[in-house]
């Protein structure tokens, strides 16, 4: 009877907890910032999930396809091009054009009702400005973009492992709780 209870209340609440695995991964990431509070960890599992199943090349290539598109997202996809942020045209960003375009990002993310994450751990200008002439040109710019981009996929790599791991000792563990009810129910009959 009990048992009966538990398994008519988990499919009660399976039906109204969202499938996040029948959506593509556009839908999901055109869903970040706004997944209600109790579906969370199942959104957050699902993304790792299918970032964790890409090959580097395909992670690569969706990560470009999404800066391209101007789709913004997480994992600093829409972060602004370097023709968005020289914004008088000289083919150089000053440290007051990149100041100003930080401030106009903030000021839009907050108009939306939504944080800039991150905007704290943003490079400092003069990290950005390698040569040291006062201003980002375009190698320095794209430089950066792919040192930011490595570091991210390495920190996936680190989280999805600790992810395997943390799965592997659940299954090892639910493995072991159900030997042990089996055995149980084996000296109940």
């Amino acid at each position: 009877m009990k048992r009966s209870i538990l398994l008519t209340s988990f499919l009660a609440l399976s039906l109204w907890a969202v499938d996040f695995s029948q959506m593509t991964t556009e839908q999901l990431i055109q869903m970040r910032g706004s997944v209600a509070v109790e579906d969370r960890d199942a959104y957050r599992a699902q993304m790792q999930s299918r970032l964790q199943n890409m090959t580097q090349e395909e992670r690569a290539a969706f990560m470009a396809s999404r800066q391209v598109s101007g789709m913004g997202g997480n994992m600093g996809a829409d972060r602004p091009t370097f023709t968005q942020l020289d914004s008088d045209g000289d083919g150089k960003i000053t440290q007051s054009e990149l100041e100003a375009a930080q401030a106009a990002r903030m000021e839009a993310k907050a108009a939306q009702g939504r944080l800039l994450k991150n905007a704290g751990n943003a490079p400092a200008f003069s990290t950005l400005d390698t040569n040291g002439d006062g201003s980002i040109d375009a190698n320095e710019f794209q430089a950066q973009q792919q040192a930011a981009m490595q570091s991210r996929m390495k920190n996936m790599r680190q989280r999805g492992n600790q992810m395997n791991t943390q799965m592997s000792e659940t299954r090892l563990q639910n493995g072991s709780r159900r030997g042990q009810m089996m055995q149980g129910m084996g000296r109940g009959r």
